[in-house]
């Protein structure tokens, strides 16, 4: 009875030794894995030291630091990804406005050059209308000289031949409206077909 005693004993002290060895030996899988920065390759390791070893504290505990660490990581490339995004988003909207600006600048440019050519167009067109209106001057100018010059000839001419202004006047419309009367008798007498037995003379 005292060897199936010491028997049991001895046994239940080599399985709780090499209980006790094989999770020591998932944890420090773990922690190896953990200093060598290989956090995926160590929580694997611990959760399957878990698994077989489900009441052991220091695996139990490992597993905790390690996940509070991956939770933390996770936060850490969140926040690295949306201030990256953040920046990419500040960047093109950057890129936008200096290429808004540019277009502006450009719309500007083209305005004022076109402001410009009117500008210069409506300068030439006055210095034309400046010159041609110098021009019509002159020749306003020359023509009532010549009235002028003429008007006491033709009045001397009148007063040779005994007539008033007036007088001369109404037979040169009289002469005018002759003339019409002629021109239109011509236009009809054209318009008449021509008889082919007759000469053309």
């Amino acid at each position: 009875m005292k060897s199936i005693l010491l028997i049991v004993s001895f046994c239940l002290a080599f399985i709780s030794v090499s209980f006790s060895q094989g999770a020591q030996a998932y944890f420090n899988t773990s922690a190896n894995h953990y200093v060598q920065n290989r956090r995926e390759d160590a929580l694997r390791s611990v959760q399957a030291g878990i698994q077989k070893y489900p009441n052991d504290q220091k695996l139990k505990a490992l597993a905790e630091k390690l996940k509070e660490e991956k939770k933390k990581e996770d936060q850490k490339r969140n926040q690295e990804n949306k201030e990256q995004q953040q920046k990419d988003q500040q960047k093109k909207d950057q890129e936008k406005k200096e290429q808004q600006e540019k277009e502006q600048k450009e719309q500007k440019e083209q305005q004022e050059k076109q402001d410009q050519q009117s500008e210069e167009e409506k300068k030439d067109q006055e210095a034309k209308d400046k010159k041609d209106g110098e021009q019509d001057q002159r020749e306003n100018k020359e023509n009532k000289n010549e009235k002028t010059e003429n008007a006491p000839q033709l009045s001397q001419k009148l007063q040779q031949m005994k007539m008033s202004e007036e007088k001369a006047r109404m037979i040169l419309e009289a002469m005018k409206n002759q003339e019409i009367q002629y021109l239109q008798q011509n236009k009809r007498k054209a318009t008449k077909p021509r008889d082919s037995g007759k000469p053309d003379w």
